[in-house]
């Protein structure tokens, strides 16, 4: 029956090799201490190997991943940098250098560097691994297996790749074998069904970011639950809570993004007659049954802890037990909802999907129960922090906390405790971008040793986002796609808390027009290249031929997905003019445009929530465009989050955004237009207002518009 099932299936992944395999090489003592996972031995065989052959692009690679595996992450990224400084364009080097900066949670800059070393080698089978790691945490499975397969294809005998391969590619072909074997075989009884499609269901875990400690019934297609704050004191919410029903007792337990399942404390376990399971891990037991409102879950694994919780609290709930659901967590309401996740056709899963439903939505890192916010703070640095509803206050690594701060004598004052211990904040207040909000300034952000979370999540943070900062928000969840929604209720927030500071606001632009006031303030985060949209002007626009009310379009130059819109080459944007004016005043010509509409593919003309926020001038006839050199990948509901910038060459890079960060555009640049000004919310109705100090506004044919997407409306 299994040679039936499996027999003559081929894997929707697999792809047919376009490099050929590497020449079978006999292994040194080097390499089979590494396959052994005998790391000690294998770093001092590199070593003296390199001593010998101190060029040697793969013998230095190779003792990288070595490094990585023993934890040597600063050592591995010296002798990374060691050997691109020798040969700058080796992909090996280049391999290693990604790896590097994904283990030190810069997954952007990781896949920039895997770019580089592609282009440097397209055979590469490592720079394949890597990225497969990559496009894991960014919840993009399917083209993760894809990239499994490459490396497998062209270097099965390396031992991080098999290994990586056998676990992830393997039960994927074996799925797709079982389910194209029973659809073909009609006459299998009801208990050979049963078992091939339980070990269809076993192996499927592997092959996304999967927590789950508890057989999920989601017999329910959604659910409100109460949730019950708790307080610091009489004015001040630390914390939410759920009640979890168990065998015996009943229980409050912390919603907490940060956790995974159910963890309680020993006498809670010891009341309920729980006990550790078969080949469990230490510090479990087991919970046939619990009850959360009108959900059941089965087989749960429980973590127990001997130390009591904060606030005599019984526990922490993960939210990832709610992963099966679209999880809305509501503190204005105090509710938290589940809601169906959109429908997914594939068998097996599959790349982060471009949804109506979804829009809105930011792409963020999924790794096991973690949700990781790429945060970019105020000199325009990014670091990874993980979302963490469970803590009161944030915090933040002392590395990443000095990076930041200007200050070196007394860093952090030290408060005590409820428990009586005693903990340290920094002084200083930083400024933080989250998500799609107004710029956060925050203070009295905690001293955060992440050594545990680092080992848990495979790869270093920077801090934790606490209830200080989330608990104004509304939160919607979505861990199968790697998604999160932050919504405000209103665009000041005051702070949650008495110490420190949590003003989510921005000061606004200076008033043009009479309705401006009824504009929010503008939004001076610098962008990443591969999150724009570049249009071309087509027939030219001028101020002196144009009124307010005026339909304008423009072409888009490369394809664009986006939550509910998907812009192809050559497609569409319409605007109308707002405001225009023409005068031999050298200070007086004006034109406002508002780009509202676009081609989305399926969806005909739609409306759209777009800003202009660059212009250039028409390239000259061998440039190339904007982004002919990024080789982007796009990230189903969004492009993805880790930015595919490297070999950018176009000659408009390092103007677009002048002093900050590469690959990046500033709103309101304008590049080789001397001219001309642009405000991306100056004119009527917070339209884009272009001024010019000539007689006339003129974009001539060939202009390109810098555009961002914000929610379809």
């Amino acid at each position: 029956m299994a040679a039936v099932l499996l027999g003559t299936a081929a894997s929707v992944c697999a792809q047919a090799p376009v490099c050929p395999a590497v020449a079978q090489r006999t292994a040194t003592p080097a390499d089979v201490a590494y396959g052994d996972s005998r790391y000690a031995d294998a770093e001092s065989f590199y070593e003296q190997a390199l001593t010998q052959s101190p060029r040697d692009a793969d013998l230095s690679a190779a003792l990288v991943h070595t490094l990585l595996h023993e934890g040597k992450v600063a050592e591995a990224l010296a002798q990374a940098n060691a050997a691109l400084a020798g040969n700058p364009h080796a992909a090996a080097s280049l391999a290693a250098l990604a790896e590097v900066q994904l283990r030190q949670g810069q997954p952007w800059l990781a896949v920039e560097t895997l770019d580089a070393a592609q282009a440097a080698n397209p055979c590469s089978a490592r720079t394949h691994l890597i990225r497969s790691r990559a496009l894991r945490i960014d919840s993009m499975y399917a083209s993760e297996r894809a990239e499994l397969q490459r490396a497998y294809d062209i270097d099965p005998a390396d031992p991080d790749i098999q290994q990586a391969w056998l676990r992830i590619v393997s039960p994927a072909h074996e799925i797709v074998g079982i389910d194209q074997g029973l659809a073909a075989a009609k006459d299998i009884d009801a208990e050979t069904r049963k078992k091939a499609e339980a070990s269809m269901h076993s192996m499927m875990p592997l092959l996304s970011e999967y927590s789950q400690t508890c057989q999920v019934l989601p017999e329910l297609p959604s659910a409100t639950l109460p949730l019950q704050p708790t307080f610091a004191d009489v004015k001040h919410i630390d914390g939410y809570r759920l009640e979890a029903e168990f065998q015996k007792t009943k229980a409050k337990l912390i919603v907490d993004t940060a956790a995974s399942g159910l963890y309680i404390t020993r006498t809670l376990a010891e009341q309920n007659g729980f006990h550790q399971g078969k080949d469990d891990p230490p510090g479990t037991v087991r919970a046939d049954s619990v009850r959360i409102g009108p959900l059941e879950f089965r087989d749960c694994i429980v973590g127990v802890s001997d130390t009591p919780f904060a606030g005599h609290a019984d526990g922490f709930i993960g939210t990832d037990i709610f992963s099966p659901w679209l999880i809305t967590l509501d503190y204005r309401l105090a509710k938290l909802t589940l809601a169906p996740l959109p429908q997914q056709a594939a068998l097996l899963p599959a790349d982060r999907p471009a949804t109506a439903e979804l829009a809105g939505f930011t792409p963020v890192y999924h790794r096991r129960q973690y949700l990781l916010v790429p945060l970019t703070f105020g000199n325009r640095s990014r670091k990874l922090f993980i979302l963490a509803t469970g803590m009161r206050f944030s915090a933040m690594t002392e590395d990443a906390a000095h990076s930041l701060s200007k200050m070196t004598v007394n860093f952090t004052n030290a408060e005590q405790t409820a428990q009586g211990t005693k903990v340290n904040f920094y002084r200083e207040i930083f400024d933080m971008q989250v998500g799609n909000l107004p710029e956060i300034h925050q203070g009295h952000i905690l001293e955060l040793d992440p050594s545990i979370i680092d080992r848990n999540a495979g790869f270093q943070i920077a801090g934790m986002l606490g209830l200080d900062v989330l608990q104004p928000l509304t939160l919607r969840l979505d861990y199968r796609d790697g998604l999160v929604k932050f919504e405000s209720a209103q665009a000041e927030t005051s702070p949650a808390f008495s110490k420190g500071a949590m003003i989510a606001s921005a000061s606004a632009p200076a008033p043009n027009v009479a309705d401006q006031s009824a504009c929010p303030p503008g939004d001076t985060t610098d962008r990443p290249i591969n999150q724009t949209i570049e249009a071309r002007v087509t027939g030219g626009l001028d101020s002196g031929h144009l009124k307010p009310g005026k339909e304008v379009w423009v072409k888009v130059v490369n394809g664009y997905i986006f939550p509910g819109c998907t812009l192809e080459a050559d497609s569409i944007l319409y605007g109308h003019v707002t405001s225009s004016t023409s005068s031999k005043n050298p200070n007086a010509s004006e034109l406002s445009v508002l780009f509202d509409h676009g081609d989305c593919t399926g969806h005909g003309k739609k409306q759209l929530s777009l800003r202009l926020v660059g212009l250039l001038a028409p390239p000259a006839e061998a440039s190339r465009h904007l982004h002919e050199e990024l080789p982007t990948e796009v990230a189903g509901g969004a492009r993805s989050i880790q930015t595919a910038v490297a070999g950018l060459v176009d000659e408009y890079d390092s103007d677009l955004n002048p002093g900050g960060p590469p690959h990046t555009v500033h709103p309101g640049i304008v590049v080789h237009m001397p001219d001309v000004k642009l405000e991306p919310e100056g004119g009527p109705g917070c339209s884009a207002r272009i001024t010019s100090t000539n007689h006339s506004v003129q974009l001539g044919a060939g202009s390109e518009l810098i555009l961002t997407m914000s929610t379809p409306r």
